[in-house]
Protein backbone atom coordinates (compact mmCIF):
# COMPACT_ATOMS: atom_id res chain seq x y z
CA UNK A 1 0.00 0.00 0.00
CA UNK A 2 1.09 3.33 -0.80
CA UNK A 3 2.44 5.72 1.97
CA UNK A 4 0.65 9.36 1.08
CA UNK A 5 3.06 12.07 1.77
CA UNK A 6 2.62 15.26 2.67
CA UNK A 7 3.26 18.63 0.44
CA UNK A 8 6.45 19.36 3.03
CA UNK A 9 7.44 15.98 3.03
CA UNK A 10 7.40 15.80 -0.62
CA UNK A 11 9.23 19.15 -0.64
CA UNK A 12 11.62 18.10 1.45
CA UNK A 13 12.26 14.95 -0.58
CA UNK A 14 12.38 17.03 -3.93
CA UNK A 15 15.04 19.57 -2.56
CA UNK A 16 16.96 16.45 -1.64
CA UNK A 17 16.78 15.26 -5.21
CA UNK A 18 18.02 18.23 -6.77
CA UNK A 19 20.75 18.41 -4.26
CA UNK A 20 22.31 15.13 -5.38
CA UNK A 21 21.65 16.21 -9.10
CA UNK A 22 24.02 19.18 -8.13
CA UNK A 23 26.70 16.93 -6.24
CA UNK A 24 26.53 14.42 -9.28
CA UNK A 25 26.81 17.54 -11.54
CA UNK A 26 29.76 18.78 -9.51
CA UNK A 27 31.47 15.32 -9.78
CA UNK A 28 30.70 15.02 -13.40
CA UNK A 29 32.77 18.36 -14.24
CA UNK A 30 35.60 17.41 -11.98
CA UNK A 31 35.58 13.76 -13.61
CA UNK A 32 35.82 15.50 -17.40
CA UNK A 33 38.20 17.99 -15.91
CA UNK A 34 40.43 14.74 -14.20
CA UNK A 35 39.99 13.40 -18.37
CA UNK A 36 40.85 16.51 -19.95
CA UNK A 37 44.21 16.94 -18.11
CA UNK A 38 44.81 12.98 -18.01
CA UNK A 39 44.67 13.37 -21.76
CA UNK A 40 47.00 16.56 -21.81
CA UNK A 41 49.08 14.22 -19.96
CA UNK A 42 49.03 10.76 -22.58
CA UNK A 43 50.08 13.86 -25.14
CA UNK A 44 52.73 15.11 -23.73
CA UNK A 45 54.24 11.45 -22.41
CA UNK A 46 53.49 10.10 -26.28
CA UNK A 47 55.51 13.10 -27.52
CA UNK A 48 58.54 12.35 -25.17
CA UNK A 49 58.10 8.99 -26.60
CA UNK A 50 58.52 10.02 -29.56
CA UNK A 51 61.09 12.16 -28.79
CA UNK A 52 62.90 9.16 -27.09
CA UNK A 53 62.90 7.21 -30.04
CA UNK A 54 64.47 9.80 -32.01
CA UNK A 55 67.20 9.93 -29.73
CA UNK A 56 68.35 6.77 -29.34
CA UNK A 57 67.62 6.22 -33.69
CA UNK A 58 70.31 8.82 -33.37
CA UNK A 59 72.49 7.37 -30.80
CA UNK A 60 72.40 4.11 -32.41
CA UNK A 61 73.53 6.00 -35.72
CA UNK A 62 76.50 7.70 -33.94
CA UNK A 63 77.46 4.80 -32.13
CA UNK A 64 77.51 3.25 -35.80
CA UNK A 65 79.69 5.67 -37.12
CA UNK A 66 82.27 5.74 -34.47
CA UNK A 67 82.46 2.01 -34.54
CA UNK A 68 83.50 2.36 -38.73
CA UNK A 69 85.61 4.81 -37.91
CA UNK A 70 87.37 3.00 -35.79
CA UNK A 71 87.67 0.05 -37.49
CA UNK A 72 89.11 1.86 -40.76
CA UNK A 73 91.62 3.67 -38.40
CA UNK A 74 93.04 0.57 -37.08
CA UNK A 75 93.09 -1.41 -40.13
CA UNK A 76 94.76 1.98 -42.04
CA UNK A 77 97.05 3.45 -39.41
CA UNK A 78 97.77 0.54 -36.85
CA UNK A 79 97.50 -2.43 -38.40
CA UNK A 80 99.86 -2.06 -41.25
CA UNK A 81 103.04 -0.91 -38.64
CA UNK A 82 102.28 -3.87 -36.36
CA UNK A 83 102.27 -6.03 -40.07
CA UNK A 84 105.98 -4.53 -40.68
CA UNK A 85 107.27 -5.18 -37.10
CA UNK A 86 106.36 -8.70 -37.78
CA UNK A 87 108.54 -8.64 -40.78
CA UNK A 88 111.28 -6.60 -39.16
CA UNK A 89 114.24 -9.39 -37.10
CA UNK A 90 112.07 -10.22 -33.63
CA UNK A 91 113.46 -12.67 -31.36
CA UNK A 92 111.06 -15.66 -30.70
CA UNK A 93 108.55 -13.99 -27.31
CA UNK A 94 108.76 -10.49 -29.40
CA UNK A 95 107.16 -12.87 -32.73
CA UNK A 96 104.29 -14.31 -30.41
CA UNK A 97 103.41 -11.24 -28.80
CA UNK A 98 103.23 -9.08 -31.93
CA UNK A 99 100.99 -11.69 -33.22
CA UNK A 100 98.71 -11.34 -29.98
CA UNK A 101 98.65 -7.69 -30.61
CA UNK A 102 97.48 -8.68 -34.05
CA UNK A 103 94.88 -11.15 -33.26
CA UNK A 104 93.85 -8.90 -30.11
CA UNK A 105 93.10 -5.85 -32.96
CA UNK A 106 91.83 -7.76 -35.07
CA UNK A 107 89.07 -9.53 -32.56
CA UNK A 108 88.61 -6.09 -31.66
CA UNK A 109 87.41 -4.77 -34.91
CA UNK A 110 85.38 -8.15 -35.49
CA UNK A 111 81.63 -8.29 -36.07
CA UNK A 112 81.69 -11.30 -34.29
CA UNK A 113 83.61 -9.69 -30.81
CA UNK A 114 81.13 -7.05 -31.09
CA UNK A 115 78.12 -9.67 -31.58
CA UNK A 116 79.36 -11.66 -28.39
CA UNK A 117 80.11 -8.59 -26.66
CA UNK A 118 76.88 -7.01 -26.86
CA UNK A 119 74.52 -10.66 -26.75
CA UNK A 120 76.51 -12.30 -24.19
CA UNK A 121 77.43 -8.90 -21.05
CA UNK A 122 78.44 -10.84 -18.63
CA UNK A 123 81.43 -12.07 -20.85
CA UNK A 124 84.80 -10.63 -19.62
CA UNK A 125 87.17 -9.50 -21.99
CA UNK A 126 89.72 -12.19 -21.60
CA UNK A 127 86.70 -14.65 -22.23
CA UNK A 128 85.63 -12.83 -25.40
CA UNK A 129 89.34 -12.97 -26.60
CA UNK A 130 88.99 -16.95 -26.30
CA UNK A 131 85.86 -16.99 -27.92
CA UNK A 132 87.59 -15.74 -30.70
CA UNK A 133 90.31 -18.17 -30.87
CA UNK A 134 88.13 -20.78 -29.77
CA UNK A 135 86.02 -20.35 -33.10
CA UNK A 136 89.32 -20.29 -35.18
CA UNK A 137 89.59 -23.36 -33.91
CA UNK A 138 92.70 -23.40 -31.70
CA UNK A 139 92.61 -26.10 -28.71
CA UNK A 140 93.40 -25.12 -25.28
CA UNK A 141 97.45 -25.48 -25.41
CA UNK A 142 97.28 -23.21 -28.28
CA UNK A 143 95.27 -20.29 -27.22
CA UNK A 144 97.52 -21.09 -23.60
CA UNK A 145 100.29 -20.26 -25.08
CA UNK A 146 99.45 -17.51 -27.41
CA UNK A 147 98.02 -15.83 -23.94
CA UNK A 148 100.26 -16.72 -21.63
CA UNK A 149 98.22 -19.14 -19.72
CA UNK A 150 98.01 -22.30 -18.20
CA UNK A 151 95.80 -24.76 -19.88
CA UNK A 152 93.67 -25.05 -16.84
CA UNK A 153 92.84 -21.54 -16.75
CA UNK A 154 91.67 -21.90 -20.74
CA UNK A 155 89.28 -24.75 -19.17
CA UNK A 156 88.10 -22.84 -16.31
CA UNK A 157 87.16 -19.82 -19.04
CA UNK A 158 85.68 -21.96 -21.30
CA UNK A 159 83.62 -23.83 -18.25
CA UNK A 160 82.50 -19.91 -17.35
CA UNK A 161 81.70 -18.86 -21.14
CA UNK A 162 79.81 -22.46 -21.69
CA UNK A 163 77.46 -21.13 -18.02
CA UNK A 164 77.12 -17.39 -19.37
CA UNK A 165 75.91 -18.50 -22.96
CA UNK A 166 73.81 -21.33 -21.44
CA UNK A 167 75.11 -24.46 -22.36
CA UNK A 168 76.54 -25.87 -19.22
CA UNK A 169 74.28 -28.98 -19.21
CA UNK A 170 73.83 -29.69 -22.52
CA UNK A 171 75.57 -31.00 -25.31
CA UNK A 172 76.30 -28.25 -27.58
CA UNK A 173 79.73 -27.80 -28.46
CA UNK A 174 80.91 -24.59 -27.77
CA UNK A 175 82.55 -23.75 -31.10
CA UNK A 176 79.59 -24.74 -33.29
CA UNK A 177 77.55 -22.22 -30.81
CA UNK A 178 80.38 -19.40 -31.83
CA UNK A 179 80.71 -20.09 -34.70
CA UNK A 180 76.37 -19.81 -35.15
CA UNK A 181 76.35 -16.57 -33.29
CA UNK A 182 77.73 -14.28 -36.88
Amino acid sequence: MKEKLSYEELEQRVEELEKGAKNLKKKERALKKQAEELEVKADSIEQSNKTLRTLLKQRDEDRDGIEEKVVANVRELVLPFVRNLKESELNSQQKINIDVIEKNLLSIISPFSRTLSTKYLSLTPQEIQIAVLIKEGKNNKEIADVMNLSRRTIESHREHMRRKMGLKHKRANLRSHLLALV
